[in-house]
This record gives structure tokens, C-alpha cells and sequence, in this order.
């Protein structure tokens, strides 16, 4: 494996050729002839001359994917996005974009109306990070969510639905938050599905005991997505199928799921993959234990205590994760047999799809250089998010200079 730089600035047309490797297309592996980025694009996937690019990159050996797009992320490396501090978002973009994340929303959990408009007006205020994924926007898990399905998230600040209060968070969101999380059976919850509606953001379900009928009627009201399926939710029954019974036999609905291997089982996982396809989307749920060692933490006001992949409060009810997006691709891999482009598809294409995002998610003209290399332990070997190298793992370069 070698990394080889060539400067030829006399002659160069683009800011980087990427030669050999294998690309991540949406349905097989394909051999690489050259990818070629300009001002952070793509824009060519035809063999070209070296000379005609400042820097040339030889992939040989390695796996080009595009980048992974986390929906769905509180934290890492110690640090919270309720810590609401341009100094912790860096830490938390850089963690994820070190492990192949090159997009993200930042998901905020439910605290006072103060603190959440706060890490909102912060988040909205630093989307790029000089070394880390770019934060495309916030998520806002609550705070109109049930309080028999709280899972991990602080009980005394879940409340009912008000759309002066949803008004208020998104004003402080600045025009960047896309998704809400909500639970639609309580009351004036449907209300609030339309106001996001109208206003562009995509309302979700979330930490709910809806039936089906009420799934239904919220998804015609305008319910588009929903948070980590089968967590935090009543369960499937076969006379109650439940919002994720709904979300299963209704092709509008996108669904996410964490894919640790602790949240949901492997048969789950397959199943989602049947029926969903297109629709279902890798999200990480990370919390700020993320990439820390095995001991005890805090998730919000919660005491937790993370071993291994699992992160759990006081009873043993789970407490988000501590993966990435790259650990959940490899995981659908390993855990439900998926084959790696198909793998690839529900961390990049499909969630590009549910956001919206035309540019981004695929390796194809005119797309974001948003590109994870891979060795073939599916590791990273270097980031780039749009053309742009946030990460590249040491080892000697050949042939430069």
C-alpha cells in the first residue's frame, strides 16, 4: 500500500488524480481508472494523465467509498453536543471524520428550552471543521417524546408538544435543523408534524408508544422518517404492529437503524434490509463515551457505564452507542451478510436521499469529493471531505516530492 505525490503545477488542470483501487458503486465493486477532483468536486471517473493534476494519489490496493453521512449523533471523544462549545463540535467532527464520517447532523437531546436553543445557535454557527466531518445541520430528538419510551434521555425534560416552543428552537436552528424527532400520539403532536412540514424539516418518530392507526395518520400529516426503529418504541405485536410495524408496510417511510450488534439482532437487521432497501439509513447514535475507553460516563444528567459496544444506565436500559457509521457498515457486512456496496449504500446514498442532498453520497461526476479510502480490513486509510484530506494515516510516502 503507498500513497505517492507528484507536484506538476506547470501543467496541472486539477487539484488531484486518484489512480487504481476499487470504487464503492451502488450496486458492485468497479475497477478505478481515475478519479478526478477539482475545486471539491468530482469530475471525472475516466482515465487521465497524471501530469494534468497537481497531486496524484495512488489508491492501489484500496477500497474509494463515498463518504458516510451520520443523521444521527450526540457526541464523542468526551465531548456532548449539549456542551454547546465550538471547541467540542471540533472534537466531535473530528473524531467521526477520522472514522470515515464526512457529513453529520448534530443531534441534540432534550434538556431546558435554554440549553437546546443554545446548542443549536452553536451548532448552526460551525458547520466545517478544519479536520472533521462537515456538520450539514441539526437533529433535534425532542423534546416532545413519551415518557414510557425515554430509554436513556432525561425524563424531566421530555414534554408536551407547543408550537410556539418548536417555533422558538427552530428560529435559534438558524434554517439548519432538518429533522425532529417526536412522539405523534401525544396531543398537538400532529400539529407540529405540519408546522415542521411547512417549513422544510423533516418531522420523525421517535421514543413512542404510537399504534399503527396513529403511525398512519401522522405519516399523511407529514411524518417522513423514524429514529432508530425498534428502540425506544413499543415492540411489533401481530395484532398491535406498532409504529415499526407501520414503518415496515409503508414505502414513504424512511426508517434508521443502529447497527452495533447490540441494539438490534442480526435477523432484524436482514429484515430491515428485505424490506426497506432504499429506505433504511446506518445512523451511529453516538454519545460522547464514543471512542473512549470501557468505564463510567455521563449522557446528559444520566449516570452510564460503558463495557465493550455496550453503553447502558443504571438497569441496563441501553444509553445510545459508541460505534461509528464505518463500524455499523462493517457490521451489516458481517452480522446480516450484506455485500460491501450495499452496505456502503445505506451510510452514504440513502442518507444523502432522506436529507435531500443532491450532491452528495455517491462517487460520480459532479458529486462532492466526499471520499473515504479503505484498506481491506475496511479501515481507513485517508478522508477527504469535499477534496479537501481531514485524515490520512501515517505511513511512509514513496516516490514524493
Amino acid at each position: 500500500m503507498r500513497c505517492v505525490l507528484q507536484f506538476n503545477a506547470g501543467e496541472s488542470v486539477f487539484d488531484f488524480i486518484m489512480n487504481q483501487g476499487t470504487l464503492v458503486g451502488e450496486e458492485k465493486l468497479i475497477a478505478n481508472r481515475s478519479l478526478v477532483v477539482s475545486d471539491g468536486k468530482i469530475v471525472s471517473l475516466e482515465q487521465m494523465d497524471p501530469a494534468a493534476a497537481v497531486e496524484n494519489i495512488d489508491a492501489a490496493g484500496l477500497i474509494i467509498a463515498p463518504g458516510f453521512i451520520d443523521l444521527h449523533v450526540h457526541g464523542a471523544d468526551g465531548a456532548d453536543i449539549l456542551d454547546c462549545d465550538p471547541g467540542s463540535l471540533q472534537r466531535i467532527a473530528g473524531y467521526h471524520g477520522r472514522h470515515g464520517t464526512t457529513a453529520m447532523l448534530a443531534t441534540v437531546a432534550p434538556s431546558t428550552h435554554e440549553r437546546m436553543a443554545l446548542a443549536l445557535e452553536t451548532a448552526a454557527s460551525h458547520t466545517t471543521s478544519a479536520a472533521g466531518a462537515s456538520i450539514i445541520g441539526a437533529n433535534l430528538e425532542g423534546p416532545f417524546l413519551n415518557r414510557s419510551y425515554s430509554g436513556a434521555l432525561g425524563i424531566p425534560f421530555l414534554r408536551e408538544p407547543d408550537k410556539h416552543e418548536m417555533n422558538e428552537l427552530l428560529s435559534a436552528g438558524q434554517g439548519k435543523v432538518r429533522m425532529v424527532s417526536l412522539a405523534p400520539e401525544l396531543t398537538g403532536a400532529l400539529e407540529v408534524v405540519e408546522l415542521l412540514s411547512s417549513c422544510g424539516v423533516i418531522p420523525t418518530l421517535g421514543h413512542s408508544r404510537a399504534t399503527f392507526t396513529e403511525t398512519i395518520n401522522a405519516a399523511r400529516a407529514g411524518l417522513k422518517h423514524i429514529t432508530h426503529i425498534f428502540n425506544a418504541m413499543v415492540p411489533i405485536h401481530h395484532r398491535e404492529p406498532g409504529p415499526a410495524g407501520a414503518a415496515l408496510v409503508s414505502p414513504e417511510l424512511s426508517v434508521e437503524v443502529i447497527a452495533d450488534g447490540v441494539h438490534v439482532h442480526r435477523a432484524m437487521l436482514q429484515l430491515l434490509w428485505h424490506i426497506k432497501g432504499d429506505r433504511l439509513v446506518l445512523v451511529s447514535d453516538a454519545i460522547a463515551a464514543a471512542g473512549l475507553a470501557d468505564g463510567c460516563y455521563r449522557f446528559g444528567r444520566q449516570k452510564i457505564v460503558v463495557k465493550g459496544s455496550r453503553a447502558e444506565i443504571p438497569g441496563g436500559r441501553l444509553a445510545g452507542s459508541t460505534i461509528t457509521v464505518l463500524d455499523a457498515v462493517r457490521n451489516m457486512v458481517k452480522l446480516a451478510g450484506l455485500k460491501l456496496p450495499q452496505a456502503v449504500k445505506l451510510a452514504s446514498a440513502n442518507p444523502a436521499a432522506v436529507l435531500g442532498l443532491q450532491k452528495k453520497g455517491r462517487l460520480a461526476p459532479g458529486y462532492d469529493a466526499d471520499l473515504v479510502l479503505l484498506d481491506t480490513n475496511l479501515d481507513p486509510f485517508l478522508v477527504m471531505v469535499e477534496g479537501r484530506t481531514i485524515f490520512r494515516r501515517v505511513e511512509k510516502a514513496i516516490g514524493s516530492g
